[in-house]
């Protein structure tokens, strides 16, 4: 069988046909899960293909749903219920709390209850009130209940089926706006066991811990920070209950950092469990507090403040930049000065619903000149309807109030303004040990010399003033990478001294540049050393070898030395080693570097010669494992057949971690590399 483009509500149907044909005692239920096949059509064709003794409609009552659910299951057989909404399942509460999660303790294990509950929960679809919550925090907290959340459509298949198979109760939320998303699934499928969470993203940065309706959300702002060079692992739950403690456990020791988001309030909610369990059993391996991304402590909102309630991947990824506060989120191009601001963004009137025109501003929260964070509460008003709290979709200082308490305001009218700080651009992924910050690390200009009679004092030689401030500038991207590299490697740095005669003539006769010819020495090189072309995964003690070579380059730019990554180099002829750095140097330049190229490398070239540079000990570009560096060419004294001549010579050094090999491997192989230089023509 091959996969096929499959969504959410398409696998649990699957999942639900599968059951009900494997299993007569499998029965399901509840209000218009038959003749209709389900508000979301997630029991369509069950009643047609089973008959309505095993897929059957309910009245409108909840509480009877769930007590007849509890009756059946204590008489043998394995219903599987839909609550239609996340809160209509509330009315229900008594008999889940009382009665599903307490039976087997209430008659000692005598009586399990395999049933299911499936409730399709969460935001993302516009629902009226009663139509969407997030629930989950009330039944992960009932002892007795297992509680389960699918991200994928095959996960939903899975673990679906893994619940009606289980003898416990289960609740089963769905997340409803991932219904219609799809993905090659080859059913039937099994991902796991219950309390089994997936690393849906591997990564050595910061763990971001999410589940069901997060988890999409998590992975679209790992595909941001990787933008910025934070590489971080996505670890999907999967089941709240039971809850894999030692896979969280294992990501976080490994990362240092901690971030948690979820569609739910924050107060009292699964993220503070899991924050608590992290602190427990990972504090001594955190390097940062651990921080959550939530919705807010409010009542559901309506559906047009939706978006503004629901943690989006820009919230999270704002997350992330706090726990790693030495690689700020990056502009695409970068601003002329770190005090430079970006342009006010106005905030209008949203429409509040039910064709609601115009409110009344009751209250502001700020005042012109207040700081305001993204989703704080900056004004209250009232329509017709209700009171109504209205949180800010931007971020910065407040500048402008458009109109005063008491007045009304119709729709798409501005209500304030907010002058969002620029965040001071990186130059993508910063040369490890040599990069600069960007335009905000450079030395300040000196002022102008002034002049007293035949006396000339510069002015950056006067006694500092009392009024005087220190200029304050953010440290750059690679500070954080500088720090993790020199703590987490040990590493050694061996060089070679070699004539460039031959490579010099090579150039000459090839017509193509330096970095090519270097580039080539270093791929032939680790084609005999692949043990240079690796990295060390510290938990499973164990050494990585990489199939292929990504080469990272060093390329000057406007704002400092960037290393973009040619992808596969290992499988280019010269010519095509030229082209291809040719292009990505062009592109740094440019601040038009695809993500692809800016991380990901397996091994770094680099040529500072070019800085009038013989030689130096860099840090390595964690998680490489070697960089070789190429200092200037000069002419120097050079023993030739005996006799002492002046020769064009370079320095060649070989930067690795001591890890992956020895000393006698390491000098092997800048042997071959400084052998490729000699016989370069």
């Amino acid at each position: 069988m091959t996969a096929v483009d499959t969504g959410m509500a398409q696998a649990l149907n699957a999942a639900l046909r599968d059951a009900l044909g494997a299993d007569e005692r499998v029965v399901v239920f509840g209000e218009d899960v038959g003749r209709l096949g389900g508000v979301f059509r997630v029991t369509d064709g069950l009643r047609d293909a089973f008959g309505d003794g095993r897929c059957f409609d309910t009245p409108v009552s909840e509480a009877g749903i769930a007590g007849l659910a509890v009756g059946m299951a204590m008489a043998g057989w394995r219903p599987v219920v839909e609550m239609q909404f996340d809160a209509f399942a509330y009315p229900a509460f008594e008999q889940i709390t009382s009665h599903m999660a307490k039976m087997r303790n209430r008659t000692r294990g005598a009586l399990a209850l395999p049933l299911v509950v499936r409730i399709p929960y969460g935001g993302g679809i516009g629902g009226v009130e009663h139509h969407s919550d997030s629930s989950e925090a009330y039944y992960a907290h009932t002892a007795g209940l297992k509680v389960v959340t699918p991200a994928t459509a095959s996960d939903a298949y899975s673990l679906l089926r893994e619940a009606i198979d289980d003898p416990d109760p289960v609740i089963f939320l769905e997340p409803k706006r991932h219904y219609w998303t799809k993905e090659p699934v080859q059913l039937p499928v099994r991902t796991g066991p219950f309390g089994a969470a997936a690393v849906r993203r591997a990564g050595d940065d910061v763990t971001l811990v999410a589940y069901g309706p997060s988890v999409a959300v998590a992975m679209e702002a790992a595909r941001l920070a990787e933008a910025g060079g934070l590489d971080v692992e996505v670890l999907d739950l999967r089941t709240l209950v039971p809850l894999d403690d030692e896979a969280l456990t294992a990501s976080v020791r490994r990362t240092g950092r901690c971030l948690v988001v979820h569609e739910a309030q924050g107060f009292a909610g699964v993220g503070a469990e899991i924050a608590a369990r992290v602190q427990e059993r990972c504090f001594d391996a955190l390097r940062a507090p651990v921080l959550r991304v939530t919705g807010l402590d409010i009542p559901y909102p309506p559906p047009l403040l939706e978006d503004a309630h629901l943690p989006g991947a820009r919230r999270v990824l704002d997350g992330l930049h706090r726990l790693l506060p030495a690689s700020p989120r990056r502009a695409p191009r970068p601003l002329p000065a770190v005090e430079a601001r970006a342009p006010g963004r106005t905030f209008l009137l949203p429409d509040l619903g039910e064709g609601l025109a115009e409110a009344e501003v009751l209250e502001w929260k700020v005042a012109v000149g207040d700081p305001v964070e993204h989703d704080q509460v900056v004004a209250e008003v009232e329509t017709a309807k209700s009171v109504v709290t209205l949180p800010s979709p931007f971020s910065g200082t407040v500048t402008a109030l458009h109109c005063g308490a008491g007045e009304v305001v119709e729709v798409g009218a501005p209500l304030l303004t907010v002058e969002e700080p620029a965040v001071a651009a990186g130059s993508g992924a910063v040369l490890t040990g040599y990069g600069t910050s960007g335009r905000a690390a450079r030395r300040p200009a000196a002022r102008p010399a002034t002049t007293t009679g035949t006396n000339a004092v510069h002015e950056s030689n006067r006694p500092t003033r009392a009024s005087a401030s220190a200029i304050r500038i953010p440290l750059g991207p690679s500070a954080g990478k500088f720090v993790r590299g020199h703590r987490d490697t040990p590493a050694v740095t061996i060089w070679a001294d070699t004539d460039a005669g031959n490579l010099l003539a090579a150039r000459a006769a090839l017509g193509t540049g330096l970095m090519p010819l270097l580039a080539r020495a270093c791929l032939d090189a680790l084609a005999a050393f692949p043990e240079l072309n690796s990295r060390v995964d510290a938990d499973r003690q164990e050494l990585v070898r990489q199939p292929q070579v990504h080469l990272g380059f060093a390329a000057q730019t406007d704002d400092g030395l960037v290393v973009p990554v040619v992808r596969d180099a290992d499988g280019l002829s010269l010519d095509g080693l030229a082209a291809e750095l040719r292009r990505l140097t062009d592109l740094a330049r440019r601040g038009a570097l695809p993500a692809e190229h800016r991380t990901g490398g397996t091994f770094t070239l680099n040529n500072y010669g070019g800085f009038d540079v013989d030689g130096a000990t860099p840090i390595l570009n964690h998680p490489q494992a070697a960089m070789i560096g190429v200092g200037r060419i000069t002419d120097r004294p050079w023993a030739k057949d005996g006799r002492i001549e002046v020769r064009k010579v370079v320095n060649v050094s070989l930067t690795f971690d001591h890890r992956v090999c020895d000393g006698g491997t390491a000098a092997g192989f800048l042997r071959h590399v400084v052998a490729g230089l000699d016989s370069a023509c």
